[in-house]
């Protein structure tokens, strides 16, 4: 150990060989957040980036958004490097691991979409054959296109009721395999949006027979392991890597995630760590960082609570939440989990989800996510206050009275994809060229030039190349006239809805 006059530091590589030994396993510390805390009681002059100079530079217009400059630092010494962790990072991301029973962890400053990039970057090579679930993340998407891998699509279930998705079936994975047998990895997202949770473990089981791999997007599960009323996590259930958004349902800033290596992986943590370095910026941000650290440790305490009171106090929130606005809650089937962190409001008849969710907005209530017949709340792991109830029930209460519907909103219709779809061999470069600005009637038959993207959930309904027509251009044009987001279609000023295709060659 070196002593210095404020504090006591531990040598990287001492630190180094503790963690590589399973060590100094404390899941009480904060090692990044204290290093910071400690570097900055030493008020040191930066002759450095960033610019701000330990928040020192700070103009007053935006001086409460900077308040926590001081601890936006650099790779200096003491901080370790996110990109060759040997210390204070090196130790957290160990933390991490502990907790979620991973092998090892890796922070992720660019969220679950650098994550997912990541994993893929890290497992797949070009040409590798891969089955996707289908209403998959975007994120997915653009890493199969970096590595330029074969995607087969596989279509998820839906719930007949709802028409929400449940991911994928036993005999879905089974009819890809005997199909695809050369497939060298599977890549599932769960949960959804919803916080709908299916079986995952038989369908791990089912590819690792195969010899494939199994990569889960499981962005909305990071606090998981926080008790047995949560489903059981990915990492738990002996996928090779999953990726968490920290952000989402922990206490840690946008922009953050975590990133797992299974027990039994086949993929070395090395490669991991080298595709990361890839994708992420060499400058990353201390700030998200030290979040990451906070959020590990605040994962760590809601482990200590007691799985009865954690789940009283959940259903407590859910039900107020309910009653305020006099609203149903949407169940999935008997055989999927429901996050009890996620409600699933149905709208009042005739009218739909988007509605809904502007008049909350008008009560400054804030929401996940709507669709034509629902609502998603996110819950935390706090109680609410009397006046975000009473918020609740006057928005809800305007939406009755003062935007009536006399014909009933029809309930979600699933996303109009179907069965199992391989792509062509260079599908990745389709949708390259000349490019033209249309609007979407004109626009049927013809190759879309960007994804389009219902967001949120961040689904791609076309990928760039596909043509735009059937059932999924009815589906995008019904969004879009009912009120919900779509990336890659912007509205014109006398209302027509522009989107961007490959324009066709003269002959």
């Amino acid at each position: 150990m070196q002593e210095s006059s404020d504090y006591v530091i531990i040598l990287d590589t001492d630190i180094h060989k503790k963690v590589e030994k399973g060590l100094y396993m404390d899941q009480s510390s904060l090692p990044i957040v204290e290093a910071l805390q400690q570097h900055a009681k030493k008020l040191p002059d930066s002759f450095h980036v960033p610019g701000h100079k330990n928040g020192f530079v700070q103009p007053a217009y935006a001086r409460d958004i900077l308040s926590a400059a001081r601890f936006d630092q650099t790779e200096l010494p003491g901080l370790d490097d996110l990109h060759d962790p040997r210390g204070v990072i090196a130790l957290a991301q160990q933390l991490t691991a502990d907790i979620y029973g991973s092998r090892s962890a890796f922070f992720l400053i660019g969220g679950s979409t650098a994550g997912n990039m990541i994993m893929i970057i890290a497992a797949l090579q070009e040409g590798d054959v891969v089955f996707v679930q289908r209403d998959t993340h975007k994120s997915i998407i653009n890493g199969l296109r970096l590595v330029k891998a074969q995607p087969v699509f596989l279509e998820p279930e839906y719930d007949e009721t709802s028409g929400l998705p449940l991911g994928l079936s036993i005999p879905t994975v089974q009819e890809a395999f005997h199909y695809h047998p050369e497939a060298a990895a599977l890549i599932v997202n769960r949960p959804g949006y919803y916080g709908w949770t299916s079986p995952l473990g038989a369908i791990i089981g089912e590819a690792k027979k195969h010899g494939a791999l199994v990569l889960v997007d499981e962005a909305h599960g990071a606090h998981f392991p926080a008790g047995d009323v949560f489903p059981d996590s990915a990492v738990s259930l002996g996928a090779d890597l999953v990726v968490h958004s920290a952000h989402k349902t922990l206490p840690a800033l946008t922009m953050t995630g975590y990133l797992h290596v299974g027990r039994s992986s086949r993929i070395h943590s090395e490669d991991v760590q080298e595709a990361a370095a890839m994708i992420e910026s060499s400058s990353p941000s201390y700030l998200l960082l030290a979040s990451l650290d906070a959020a590990r440790k605040y994962l760590h305490d809601l482990t200590q609570t007691d799985d009865t009171v954690l789940r009283e106090q959940l259903q407590q929130t859910k039900q107020a939440v309910l009653q305020a606005g006099s609203l149903e809650e949407q169940l999935p089937p008997e055989h999927v989990q429901a996050d009890p962190l996620k409600i699933v409001a149905r709208t009042p008849e005739g009218h739909t989800g988007w509605a809904l969710q502007r008049y909350l907005e008008k009560e400054h209530v804030f929401t996940e996510l709507a669709d034509e017949a629902h609502v998603v709340f996110f819950l935390s792991f706090q109680p609410l206050t009397t006046e975000t109830l009473q918020r609740i029930e006057r928005g809800t209460d305007r939406l009755r009275s003062e935007n009536p519907s006399v014909t009933p909103v029809a309930g979600v219709r699933s996303l109009p994809f179907s069965g199992m779809q391989k792509l062509p061999a260079d599908w990745y470069k389709a949708g390259r060229g000349e490019t033209e600005i249309t609007t979407l009637e004109n626009a049927e038959y013809k190759q879309a030039a960007l994804d389009i993207v219902p967001y949120p959930p961040g689904v791609p309904l076309f990928l760039k190349g596909e043509t735009l027509t059937g059932e999924r251009l009815d589906f995008l044009l019904g969004r879009l006239e009912q009120g919900g987001g779509v990336q890659g279609v912007r509205q014109s000023e006398n209302g027509q809805w522009l989107t961007s295709i490959v324009k066709r060659k003269e002959t």
